[in-house]
Formats: C-alpha cells, structure tokens, sequence
C-alpha cells in the first residue's frame, strides 16, 4: 500500500508539472526552427541547435553540439576547444564560452572533471523502471516522468516541442510495435497501441507489476521493453539501487547550490545518466519514488529539486536517508558497498575547511578557470567561490541591458570593464551572438540558472 501511495504521489507531481509545461509549448514546431542532420528517427544531429548566425560562422553552441553528437565516446575539453577553433574565431576566454555554451545544451551532459558526453549516446546500454498501472495496461501507453521522456526522446527538452520521432519498441517474447508520443490525462505518454495491450494480457501482467526499458540504440530509437511481475522484484537489489540513486541526487543538488536553489528533474535526470546510474539490469524504482523514499531532497513545485530541507543535517552513516524510509530500513542499511557514508553536512564541512583559503567550487569549471587565471596573470585577493558567481551575474545582467537598449552609461561601461578584468571574463563571451531569443533556451534545463 505504501509502495502504491508513494507512486502515485509521484504521477501527481509529475502530471502537475507536466500540464504546466504543456500549456507552454506551442502547437506545433515553429517555422523559425532550422535543424540539420535530422534523422529518419526524428533526432537531430547538432542538438536540434537554431542556427540564425552567418554559415560561415557557426556559433560555440553550434561548434559543441556537432562535435559531442558526432562522437559516441565522452569529449575532453582539449578536443573541444581545438574543434571550435577549426570552425570559428575564438578570443582569450574562447574555453569559458565552450563552457556556457555546454550549459545551453540540454544533451551535453558532464561525466567527468572536464569531459562532456551526448545524452542519446550515454543512454545505451541502460535499464529503468517503469511502475505499470491498471489504465496504462489497458489503454495501451506508458506515461512519461521527466526521466523517461528523456530517454524516449532526448531531445524534447532542449526544444520544448513535440518531435515527429518514431521508436521501435520490442516487446520481450512478442512483436516489435512502432510508438510515438502523445498526451495521456494531461501527462506526455509513449503510445503503444492495441499491439501492447495484447502482450500485457499474453504476459499475464496487470497494474502494479513493472515494466523494465532497455535502451537498445536511441539514436535509431530502438528500445526493448520487458514485463516483471511484482512477485519477482528484489526488493533488497531495488532498494540499494534507490539508495545510490538517491546518494547521487543529493551530490548533484548540493555541489551546485551555490548558483541556484534548486535543479529542474529532467536536467536531474540528465546529470544522473551521465554519471552512469542506470546501467544496472535491476534498475531503481522510478526516480520520483526514488527520491522521495531515500533522499532529503525537496520537491518545490514549478522548480524542482532542492537542498534547503538538508541545511544543518547532521552527519551519520545513513541517518538522514533513514528518517525518511524510518522501520523499512533493515539494520544492513549501515552497509553499502561495505563504505560508510557520513552525510552530506558532514561532506559540506571538510569541503568548506578545504576551501578555507577561498579556493573553493573545484566542482566548478568557470571558477577554476578563473583560479587558474589568478595563479598566472592575478593581483589581489582571490574571490570565494559566491563572489565570482555574484560578480559575474552582475556582468552578465550590465551585457543583457547593452544588448536590449543598444548603449550603457559612462560609469555602467567601467563597471562592465572592471567587471571583466576582474573576473578575466571577455564580454564578448556572454553576448547573446546568435541573436536568438532568449526563449530558445528558457526552463527545463535549470544549468541556464
């Protein structure tokens, strides 16, 4: 019963968010929209990118989705930045621009301390859960939370438009059916048809057994799914999974609170897949369960996931995650991996003695660009890591009203200038050089925060 209720908790968050988001989209791609490299699948190449800028010059986030698409191996910086400079002019801080252009892609995911890898790629090989409800079996479509679209279609949440892209979904010990988006009780859903109904029924499934999704090959849509009877879950396997899952949560959301309060659940989902946490073939239960039983993170309607219920925990092996799952820990909860874990106040501690000397946010690539730059060319006092965030929000809002009035006043310009000099960010980096409207880039992403 608890099990039930928690999920759907969580089909109610996500159909709150989901209408929300729905309400937003337009009715159909815009004219505007210029792809390249689109696929027989629907997936586009270049990250489904607007290209408004001269041919001749393709923009950074141009320059970086073509490369990260075309590469089925994660890609260093080094590779980026020489890429970029074969196909465009780049200034002194050309390796900050590749940076902020990463964060307007949605499928250019970190996996690594310098190294980006493209969602449709990071994707194969991997398992995830599907909870499977009564109305799903017998209509014949699966409703999609934030992760599961992102695996179904990578690249909806960069365009925030529906995509003419058709899957090819094994149905294990049946027939291959062809499936496309559409919208189920106000929630985006993969519809599957009468095919899918018939092999529920042959399966002997029902509503409260699992489906299980294997990424086959995104890029050519190709997935296979499986039907798992509730009686065969090992509960001990999912529950660790959930826990991992839920560790790696709260790392993510906690190394980037400084720049933002909260972190939307499809970019969630993205860094999680980048990280490589579903290549188990006992996935998880759905993420928002996941969450919602094994984390302290707070779900805030219309934003996302925050760490603001975690500020003052106190450290412990598992004692903050077993508040929230409370008798259903067994006493082997203390053991994972045999490593104990010590709580993220804890972490947050030894992470702040190690940046006492203000040499902090090593999680940070434009911060550590911006050390670097202080260890060889700086005078002064070396900025805390919220300093640099503070200061270059300022730089980027004096650039934002240049561009929209077409001038800055007298002491608006200096403040620009020695914003720049200070932080050794060229301005020209932050310019919106595509002259597209901002709106191309607006939420779910949260990384554009």
């Amino acid at each position: 019963m608890m099990r039930d209720n928690a999920r759907h908790a969580s089909k109610i968050q996500v159909e709150k968010s989901y209408s929300a988001l729905q309400r937003e989209l337009p009715v159909g791609p815009s004219t505007g929209d210029s792809r390249r490299g689109e696929s027989d699948s629907g997936e586009s190449d270049s990250g489904g990118m607007q290209v408004t800028q001269s041919k001749l010059v393709p923009s950074y986030a141009d320059c970086v989705a073509d490369v990260l698409s075309a590469s089925s191996d994660p890609v260093n910086m080094e590779a980026l930045l020489a890429y970029v400079q074969r196909q465009r002019p780049v200034g002194k801080d050309a390796r900050n621009a590749i940076y902020r252009a990463v964060k307007q892609i949605y499928q250019a995911v970190p996996v690594a301390q310098g190294q980006y890898g493209w969602l449709t790629h990071l994707l194969q090989g991997s398992f995830f859960r599907h909870p499977l409800s009564s109305e799903e079996a017998a209509k014949g479509y699966l409703m999609l939370d934030e992760l599961e679209h992102a695996v179904f279609f990578p690249q909806f949440f960069q365009t925030q438009r529906p995509e003419n892209r058709r899957l090819s979904i094994e149905l294990y010990g049946g027939e291959t059916v062809s499936a496309e988006a559409s919208i189920e009780n106000k929630t985006w859903s993969l519809a599957l048809g009468a095919a899918f109904v018939e092999w529920v029924e042959e399966q002997g499934g029902q509503g409260q057994d699992d489906i299980i999704i294997y990424v086959k090959d995104a890029g050519r849509g190709e997935y296979l799914v499986r039907l798992q009877p509730i009686e065969a879950r090992d509960e001990n396997a999912i529950r660790n999974r959930g826990i991992h899952l839920a560790l790696a949560a709260e790392g993510i959301v906690t190394s980037s609170r400084r720049s933002k309060k909260s972190i939307s659940p499809a970019e969630l989902a993205a860094l999680l897949i980048g990280q490589g946490l579903f290549r188990e073939s006992v996935p998880a239960d759905d993420l928002h369960l996941a969450l919602h039983k094994y984390s302290l993170l707070q779900f805030i309607e219309g934003d996302g996931y925050s760490a603001a219920a975690m500020n003052g925990a106190s450290g412990g092996v598992f004692t903050d995650i077993g508040l929230r799952e409370n008798a259903r820990f067994a006493d082997d909860r203390f053991l994972i991996d045999e490593r104990p874990f010590l709580g993220t106040a804890a972490l947050d501690e030894m992470a702040d003695e190690d940046g006492a000397d203000g040499v902090d946010g090593e999680d940070c690539p434009a911060y550590e660009m911006y050390i670097e730059n202080m260890r060889q060319f700086g005078e002064g006092k070396v900025l805390s890591h919220n300093d640099f965030h503070l200061l270059e929000a300022e730089l980027e809002t004096l650039i934002q009203l240049e561009q929209e009035f077409g001038y800055l006043l007298t002491d608006q310009q200096k403040r620009r200038d020695d914003l720049a000099d200070l932080l050794f960010i060229d301005p020209e980096s932050l310019r919106n050089e595509d002259g597209a409207d901002d709106g191309d880039y607006d939420e779910p992403f949260g990384r554009m925060n």
